[in-house]
């Protein structure tokens, strides 16, 4: 065998060690963000034959079966379509991700073209296929929408049978809605909160605050009842909830339950190192560049900052008023929580069925559960949300003993995003595939459960 030969041979070889894995399957973690490295959410990634393959979720992450050399694209409405070609020998491990990258999208600097909506078996919940639907928000009084008509934006009420009772111009940077622990809807942008009244035909703005006030005074109240409201109090990176009992008649103040997370103790080494270095008079670590070259050149701890989100997730216990009952999902020891109007402990009942056992016997998350336990506020129904490979199922949980007495599938639409529930009807946006180029066409479905 001559050296020419032998050369090509070892090329052949070093070219198979590469991509010789292009046929396994493997998962892709992904974390999004702006051009400011704050996380994108219900960012839609595609492949090559336009398939939905993931949709980011509220911490802007998403994991992707994949292949090595695969091209995927990353979409959003408010953002430019970005491709990405896998290349596992980009990618780093951070604790217990693996295959772990940043994709970065930069904000669309044109206006956007129309938006649709769409109700049983699932069928069209608001029948206009000149706008795209932006947020969504049902409740006792109907349904609240942002809507993106050609040329502008709309804040429009219908009624539960979808007749329009009101509709109002917003400008552009409205483009999410809030419902409070009293039942008001509030209407958000980057920087400033209005609350929305509707009387007799007509949409109003009203009580227009800072988007930090909100955030710091009104947000953290997350139940009320006839006697008491509840405030959140998050301490240590979200690692520890207090959630805390103010009397409406007295103003007392008490503690109602105390909950704490699985990496509580790294979250308090943290903000003692944070400590330390503020009386140093330094910040955390080294300034560094960012890694990726793919975020603006200002100098922070990039990679600090992506550990922190990745190893110390938000603690994730859930709070509702249901017939004047205040009930608390406490995912970290295992419990859901009966209080009375007044804030005391009545009853709690063990929850098992967002966990599986794994090796050894242990207990871990259980595969495709998204965090997400949602509330009929018609019906006092709860409902926890799971995702297998697109596919939502949605079980109802007994209150009055912790397991799940039955379970929906939604196989109509793989990756349904922002689901809500009201009077038994199930409704979510959904990313239709008849898109105009560069842009994602999201319908609002409505489908009896």
């Amino acid at each position: 065998m001559n050296k020419i030969t032998i050369a090509a041979l070892m090329l052949l070889w070093s070219f198979g060690c590469l991509f010789g894995q292009s046929g396994k399957v493997w998962r892709l973690e992904v974390l999004v963000c702006d051009s400011i490295a704050q996380p994108i959410k219900d960012v839609a990634i595609y492949d090559a034959k336009n398939n939905l393959r993931s949709v980011t979720d509220y911490e802007g992450r998403a994991s992707v079966a994949t292949r090595q050399g695969e091209m995927l694209y990353f979409s959003h409405l408010s953002f430019e379509r970005k491709s990405y070609r896998v290349d596992k020998r980009t990618l780093t491990d951070i604790g217990e991700v693996k295959n772990f990258t940043i994709v970065t999208l930069q904000p669309k600097s044109f206006i956007l073209s129309e938006v649709a909506v769409i109700e049983n078996a699932p069928h069209l919940a608001y029948e206009n296929e000149e706008v795209w639907v932006l947020d969504y928000k049902v409740g006792i009084g109907g349904i609240s929408l942002i809507l993106h008509k050609p040329f502008e934006q709309v804040l429009l009420c219908v009624n539960h049978d979808q007749d329009t009772l009101a509709q109002l111009k917003i400008k552009p940077k409205f483009d999410e809605l809030y419902q409070d622990a009293f039942g008001n809807t509030h209407l958000l942008s980057a920087d400033s909160v209005y609350q929305t009244f509707y009387d007799k035909g007509k949409l109003y703005l009203l009580f227009g605050n800072s988007k930090d006030n909100f955030t710091t005074k009104l947000k953290p109240i997350v139940a009320s009842t006839t006697d008491v409201i509840v405030k959140e109090e998050r301490f240590a990176y979200g690692q520890q909830i207090t959630y805390i009992v103010v009397d409406k008649k007295t103003k007392t103040r008490r503690v109602m339950r105390q909950i704490s997370g699985n990496t509580l103790e790294m979250a308090l080494n943290w903000e003692l190192d944070n400590y330390r270095f503020s009386l140093m008079n330094q910040k955390e670590n080294t300034l560094v560049e960012d890694p990726y070259g793919d975020l603006p050149e200002s100098r922070f701890d990039f990679m600090l900052d992506v550990k922190k989100r990745l190893m110390l997730q938000p603690v994730y216990n859930p709070i509702y008023v249901i017939q004047n009952e205040i009930i608390v999902f406490d995912f970290e020891n295992g419990f859901v929580c009966h209080f009375d109007k007044s804030g005391n402990f009545v009853q709690q009942f063990p929850i098992d069925f967002h966990k599986q056992k794994g090796r050894f016997g242990i207990e871990t998350k259980r595969e495709g559960w998204n965090k997400n336990i949602i509330m009929d506020q018609a019906t006092g129904k709860c409902y926890a949300q799971f995702t297998t490979d697109g596919i939502v199922t949605l079980k109802e949980i007994d209150l009055n003993s912790g397991k799940v007495k039955r379970e929906i599938r939604l196989t109509d639409h793989s990756f349904p995003q922002n689901i809500q529930i009201y009077n038994g009807n199930v409704y979510y946006l959904y990313l239709d595939k008849k898109r105009i180029v560069g842009q994602d066409k999201r319908s609002l479905y409505k489908m009896k459960l």
